[in-house]
């Protein structure tokens, strides 16, 4: 073998080594430069006044822009609860005094993400702005409690009521009634919602989503939400929010 030949095979492997580092399959879905068209994620929320669970999935316009539909459930608090538990009770389970009504937020909307700054060419971080509206249906059961009754001076029972402010003092409680009390009386408020915020986004390859969403969101209703006996009671909730999301982009079959 002379040197010509020699060489032309040496740039041969060298240009193998160079350029064939990554191996992906033809028409996989996944070559790069190639749109993912759909995604679809779920993740958790945690915000000033509860904590909730969602599902975010849509289509991708281009490399910049998605949109699509937000579903997300909420379990609403108010900032005066405070939880209180009865000494010298075996089992008693803690429950929040003056506290009517626990309430659920169902969000469902339009949802639009646009990227604002890529990720570098050697990883990190891609940071985007997104923007949700649409329908917050809010739910709430009314607080069912443990409570003393008497029957006469010397004669009394533990039985399970709905709170009332005006029957039951803060001496009659014994504790915390069945969660399961009271889903016959659900009771529902129409409204609306809109967020927005920014996205940070930690995935390592073009078809993962790992992201965390920082924002806020307002929820607006026709009447006020009765939460706690003793406080006022609103009928917006401005709350500022953390969630991550994981999930994945894809080609539908």
């Amino acid at each position: 073998m002379n040197y010509k030949n020699f060489i032309f095979i040496g740039l041969i492997f060298i240009s193998s080594v160079l350029f064939a580092q990554e191996d992906i399959a033809i028409g996989s879905g996944y070559e790069r430069g190639t749109l993912l068209k759909q995604y679809f994620s779920v993740g958790a929320n945690l915000n000033t006044q509860g904590w909730g669970l969602l599902v975010d999935f849509g289509k991708n316009a281009n490399i910049f822009n998605n949109y699509g539909m937000l579903i997300e459930f909420v379990d609403v608090h108010s900032f005066k609860e405070i939880k209180l538990r009865r000494e010298g009770i075996i089992n008693a389970k803690s429950f929040v005094y003056g506290k009517l009504n626990y309430v659920y937020f169902l969000r469902t909307g339009f949802k639009s993400a646009s990227l604002l700054y890529s990720k570098p060419y050697w990883g990190g971080v891609s940071i985007g702005r997104f923007y949700s509206l649409g329908i917050s249906s809010c739910f709430t059961k009314p607080v069912y409690l443990q409570v003393q009754k008497y029957n006469s001076y010397y004669d009394w029972e533990i039985v399970e009521e709905r709170y009332n402010p005006e029957k039951h003092s803060i001496n009659d409680i014994l504790g915390r009634g069945s969660f399961f009390s009271g889903f016959d009386k659900l009771k529902y408020y129409p409204g609306i919602y809109l967020q927005g915020g920014f996205s940070f986004d930690f995935n390592e390859s073009q078809d993962q989503i790992r992201r965390l969403d920082i924002g806020a969101s307002l929820d607006l209703f026709l009447h006020k939400i009765p939460i706690m006996a003793y406080e006022k009671n609103n009928f917006y909730f401005l709350t500022f929010f953390l969630k991550y999301n994981i999930g994945q982009n894809y080609n539908a079959k």
